[in-house]
Parts: structure tokens; sequence; C-alpha cells
């Protein structure tokens, strides 16, 4: 836990299962109160903002705050396993330099016994004017030993030529794409499969609540999955607690 400016702020982590029910790692989220109890939104604490706007430069100290509690929470069950980190959308160019070349946050990554391939570093892409930038600072974290995953594909303003020019080593496909998949409107689906297979991606699909979903998305051959469904976000000491074989899905999807 760390306390900035009137918050508390804390890790938890939702697992990412591989095909065949193991774990590959999972997603640090945020979970935000004020200091006399009362929750605060992380959807509002990491909304998009301009430059200008008043709460700019207290947000990115937060997201990069955020990142250092998940990492030392991380720390201690990593073991194999990877750690999927958001970047902020307004400051992920800057957040990714950053990340890969200082020299500090390297070596703590080397104290905590976390290796760099372990680190997935997730960007959203339609969110950048500045592509050329965002794959500079990409391919600089990927020379550096990071992972890059394009987050939240297809939803409204992604597109297949940033995707191409990034070159992610995954993409996480949406869950608005998954819930079109299975009411019958397949196609837009199939085109981020294909996508992916052509950049040499793999793919995590996101938002699984039902079992519906989980098979529709198997029977596509989907590399990861991720979802309510499956695991809920929680401490790490919690989901270990209750799955001491590490493995993935409990036996109701299976």
């Amino acid at each position: 836990m760390a306390v900035f400016n009137g918050l508390e702020l804390r890790s938890v982590f939702q697992p990412i299962f591989r095909a065949n029910g193991t774990v590959l790692g999972f997603e640090a989220l945020v979970r935000a109160r004020k200091t006399d109890g009362e929750p605060a939104c992380p959807a509002h604490l990491f909304r998009k903002l301009d430059h200008d706007h008043p709460d700019f430069t207290n947000q990115i100290s937060i997201d990069k705050l955020a990142r250092v509690i998940h990492l030392r929470n991380f720390s201690s069950f990593a073991g194999n396993h990877s750690i999927f980190l958001n970047m902020l959308p307004s400051s992920a160019v800057a957040s990714i330099e950053t990340f890969s070349n200082q020299n500090l946050i390297v070596k703590r990554l080397a104290e905590l016994g976390i290796p760099r391939h372990h680190v997935v570093l997730e960007v959203v892409e339609h969110l950048h004017a500045d592509t050329l930038s965002l794959s500079v600072a990409i391919t600089q974290s990927i020379n550096n030993g990071f992972q890059i995953a394009v987050d939240d594909y297809g939803v409204e303003g992604s597109e297949e030529m940033r995707v191409r020019m990034i070159r992610p080593s995954l993409i996480k496909i949406d869950r608005s794409l998954v819930q079109r998949y299975v009411e019958g409107e397949v196609e837009t689906m199939l085109r981020a499969v294909a996508l992916a297979n052509e950049v040499n991606a793999e793919i995590l699909v996101e938002g699984i609540e039902n079992q519906e979903e989980y098979e529709a998305m198997r029977a596509l051959h989907i590399n990861y999955f991720q979802g309510f469904y499956l695991g809920m976000p929680q401490r790490l000491e919690d989901f270990f607690a209750a799955n001491p074989g590490k493995r993935g899905p409990t036996q109701k999807v299976e």
C-alpha cells in the first residue's frame, strides 16, 4: 500500500490463463480509497486529461506510483508468471521511454527478482495521435527486454495500420468483440485474429464472463483468456491460497 495526496493505493491482480488452464500471469489493477475510507473510482483517477488540466501532474504521479506498488506486491509471488502493467493513455509514450531506459527501474526489477521479459506493458494504440513516436518507444522497450501488448483492441478507433507499425508481442481483444462474436457477428473477431497472425502476435481475449463465451473463444484456438468468469481481481496471497497448484480455471470452466 502507498499513500499519495490523500489517497490510499493498493494492488489487486486478475489472473490470465493459457489455453491449457495454467496461469500465464496477472494483470495488475489499482484500488484506491480516500484516507477517510471512501472509495475512489479508478476510472475517474485515470480518465483522459489534457496536459493543462490541474489534475494532470497528480495523475501521472499516481500512475507511476501504482506501477511501483504493483511490482513490489507481485515480486513475492512472481515465480515464472508475467505481470501486465497498464500504461496511462495520456502519457504512455513518455512512460514507456522512462520505464525502458531508466536504470533505476531496471535495477529494481533485478532486486525484486522479476525478469524484464516477464513484464508486459499494455498500451491503447488508438489513443495516440503520434503513432510513430509510440512505435519508436515500443521498439526501445522491446530492445530492453520488455513485452508489449496492445490493449482494448477492437474498440472504436482501433486501426490495423497502427498495430502493423507497433508490431506488439500480444494483442488483447476487447470484450465487445467477444460479445459480437457469440451473437453471430463474427467478422470483426476473425479479422482481429488474422491481424495477430500477420504481425506474429499472440492473442489474449479479455472480458470472458460466461461459459458460452469461453467455449466460443477456445474454439478459435486463442492463446490466453481473462475475465470475471475465470478469475476475479484479488490479492495474490488470496489467489494462491485458493489455488495452491498454481493452475488455471477451476473445474467449472475446464
